[in-house]
């Protein structure tokens, strides 16, 4: 019994202490903006010095295929488990924005169409630029599923931050956490879907690029 009051009384004040330094950021720091994301990937042009990508819809899904032909230099992740590579020459990426729920995946795959890993943007809203070009409002919150299957939460601070800021309301924070669960616990009873979901993309959209059926842009 009082090890386990203890420990609910650590737990609040390890809770307390996040708070405050979450407060003291809002109160020092720069205020967050909600991400206005283009499936074209224009942030990461400093980078990648030419690519190609084809865009795509069906009546369940916006989805598109950026091949990478030349970067800058390579782009590591080092604050992952064995600093994986997600940007180099003759890379490629594919992005599904499912119309009807909560999330993006984007599968990033090596010169040998290797999978390298699954990122998935938590998100609030979606649509189609002036351009043609589909976009989605980035709520902070990310999933990572590495190779191995291990799932890595990433940008949490951020999300909490942005809720102390009123940069999102506790409806949105709510929806955001409700379908991270919800892809956790899918991940969990089968750990293949996505990866089966994604193979069943590329093969359409590589048809529709064979067929000229797709938007295209660099």
């Amino acid at each position: 019994g009082y090890s386990s009051a203890a420990s609910d009384v650590y737990k609040r004040q390890e809770w307390k202490i996040i708070w405050c330094k979450i407060l003291l950021e809002v109160l020092m720091g720069d205020k967050l903006k909600i991400k206005h994301t283009r499936m074209t990937f224009d942030e990461w042009n400093r980078s990648i010095v030419k690519k190609n990508v084809y865009l795509s819809e069906d009546e369940e899904k916006r989805y598109g295929l950026i091949h990478i032909e030349k970067v800058k230099e390579k782009q590591v992740w080092g604050f992952l488990d064995g600093r994986p590579v997600v940007a180099d020459d003759g890379f490629q990426w594919l992005v599904i924005v499912p119309k009807y729920k909560n999330y993006v995946i984007t599968m990033y795959m090596d010169q040998n169409r290797k999978t390298i890993l699954w990122y998935i943007d938590m998100i609030d809203g979606q649509g189609t630029d002036e351009d043609g070009v589909c976009f989605y409002n980035d709520l902070f919150l990310d999933l990572i599923i590495l190779d191995s299957g291990e799932i890595v939460e990433d940008d949490r601070d951020e999300l909490d931050m942005a809720l102390a800021q009123g940069v999102i309301s506790k409806e949105q924070y709510t929806r955001v956490n409700e379908t991270a669960l919800y892809l956790k616990e899918r991940l969990r009873i089968n750990s293949n879907w996505i990866l089966d979901y994604c193979q069943e993309t590329m093969i359409k959209i590589e048809k529709e690029i064979s067929e000229d059926k797709c938007k295209v842009y660099s």
